[in-house]
Formats: structure tokens, C-alpha cells, sequence
């Protein structure tokens, strides 16, 4: 069951990252307005989750989790949003990478979680395959693309989220109230950015285009709340680094929409669909697949 949820996340988080590209390369260049703007729908989707899984009042302890969680689930937004300004849509993200390889430190260090060999391995080759699909050709010689810092900076802060989730499932929480518990602090750090003087004049400023652009912003974080949740629950049933180091097949997701739906919704995407770049991520998909058959518990 835990496998199903894990599989799922990517898939919906896929969907959120494409409305993403298209919010920060389109409408909002700013990504501390965009921020602000995508966490006020915290105010409706923690309710309506409540509303269907009625939330426990968790030990008072575990307060300075949920204020971190809140904290790294709006931090990690401005170097993402910074990732996706710089290249491909599914090129940014596999350099999330950085996530899946901090994870089984951080998971080691914080909630004593240990694999056998053949599971570090197969997290190795998803890390393998994700970095190679990142990596350019230029003049004879390989770099790394320009998103890489920012969209890494972004992969550590959710490392330390997925850990940090995992902590609260170890000490009885459930899945609805953690992932609300986040949503409802994530909101307490986005508010926290009006203190700016000119924070605040942008918000006035673009409040007009947000509305307009109202009903992509409620798909987006609708697949981005469900990712999570969905994550969260594959976490809650298994280890950390295992479901982390699944929900790496966001970028070969991301490549089959933009394949799919490319030609309909072409404003949408920001995705290279040269024959030999697919070539390219579907042979590194194969190599991601036999990582996923291998950490498979």
C-alpha cells in the first residue's frame, strides 16, 4: 500500500511543478509574492482536510517540529521558484537529488533509521539517474545546470521536512493532523513576509492578477497538497529514505505531460522535447526504475 502512495506523490506533485513554472516564468517574477500568494490556500485545504480526518491535539512536545516544518515548507519555496526561473521544468527538479542523498543521513542521525546494502544502492542509482539527466553538453565538456545551487538549496530544506515528518509519525501523530499541523505554520511564515515594506506594496500590486489567476493557483496547491499528503502517508507506513528516495520520478512525470500535453497547453510548459533529449530521460527512466526495484521493501 505504502509503494501506491509513494508512486502517487511524484505524479501529483508533477502537475503542481508545472503550474509552478508557469506562475514564476509567466506571471509572478517575483518569488517571495508567489510564495505569499500559494500559501493562502493553506487557509482551505487544512480545513477541508480536518473536516475529513479530524485532527488530534499532539503532545506539546512536538511543538518545535511543527513550528520547523512550517518554517523549511515555505523556505524551500524561494530557491525552488529560483530552479525553475533558470531551465527545463523536469531539469530543475531531478536536482532535487540533493534531498534523497541528505535524507538517509538526516534519517540515521534524527530517527535511527538504517536500510540494508541493496536500499542505499538503489537510492544511489535514482540520485545516478536524476543528476545525469540534469548534466549539459557544451563545447566538449560537461556542467552542470545553472538551477543546480537553487533547486539543491531547496532539495535540503525538504530532506529535513520528510525527516522531520517521519519524527512526528514516531511519537503517535497522525498523518492528517502533521500535514495540516505543517500547513497552518507554513501559513504563520508566509504572513510573517508583509512585515516588508515592499512586500506589502507587491502584494497590492499583483492582487488584481492573483485573482485572475485564482483557479490555477487552487490547482496547484490542490496537487500540491495532495503530494504531500500522499507522501506523508508512504512515509508514515515506511522508511524515510525509501519513499524520498521513490518520489525522485517527478521529472520523468513531468516529461510524459509536457509530451502529452504539450501541443494543447504549450504556455504551460518549459520543457526540451528534442528526440534525442527524450531519448536521453527515458533511457536514465529505466535506469530510475531498477533504483525503485531495488530500495522496494
Amino acid at each position: 500500500m505504502w509503494l501506491a502512495f509513494a508512486l502517487l506523490s511524484p505524479a501529483l506533485y508533477a502537475i503542481s511543478e508545472i503550474c509552478d513554472n508557469f506562475l514564476v516564468n509567466k506571471r509572478f517574477k517575483h518569488p517571495l509574492i508567489l510564495i505569499f500568494f500559494t500559501s493562502l490556500f493553506n487557509l482551505f485545504y487544512a480545513p477541508v482536510l480536518f473536516y475529513f480526518k479530524h485532527p488530534v491535539i499532539p503532545p506539546l512536545s512536538t511543538l518545535p517540529i511543527f513550528i520547523l516544518l512550517g518554517f523549511v515548507n515555505v523556505a524551500y519555496l524561494y530557491p525552488y521558484y529560483k530552479g525553475l526561473q533558470s531551465d527545463d521544468t523536469s531539469v530543475a527538479i531531478s536536482f532535487l537529488a540533493i534531498e534523497r542523498l541528505m535524507v538517509p543521513i538526516l534519517a540515521f542521525l534524527i530517527v535511527g533509521e538504517v536500510l540494508n546494502f541493496s536500499q542505499y544502492l538503489g537510492i544511489l542509482i535514482i540520485v545516478i539517474s536524476v543528476v545525469l539527466l540534469g548534466l549539459r553538453h557544451a563545447n566538449s565538456k560537461f556542467k552542470l545546470s545553472k538551477g543546480v545551487w537553487y533547486i539543491s538549496l531547496a532539495g535540503l530544506f525538504l530532506a529535513f521536512e520528510g525527516v522531520f515528518l517521519k519524527l512526528l509519525f514516531d511519537q503517535g501523530v497522525s498523518v492528517s493532523t502533521a500535514i495540516g499541523g505543517e500547513a497552518i505554520f507554513s501559513l504563520f511564515f508566509s504572513f510573517s513576509l508583509l512585515i516588508l515594506p515592499k512586500i506589502r506594496r507587491d502584494v497590492r500590486t499583483m492582487f488584481p492578477a492573483f485573482m485572475v489567476l485564482a483557479p490555477l493557483f487552487l490547482i496547484e496547491e490542490l496537487f500540491t497538497f495532495l503530494g504531500l499528503l500522499a507522501e506523508g502517508y508512504a512515509i508514515s507506513l515506511a522508511s524515510v529514505s525509501v519513499v524520498k528516495g521513490i518520489t525522485m520520478a517527478a521529472p520523468f512525470y513531468l516529461l510524459i505531460y509536457a509530451w502529452l500535453g504539450g501541443g494543447i497547453f504549450p504556455s504551460l510548459f518549459k520543457e526540451n522535447l528534442h528526440r534525442k533529449n527524450v531519448v536521453k530521460k527515458l533511457l536514465l527512466f529505466v535506469v530510475l526504475i531498477v533504483g525503485i526495484l531495488l530500495i522496494k521493501e
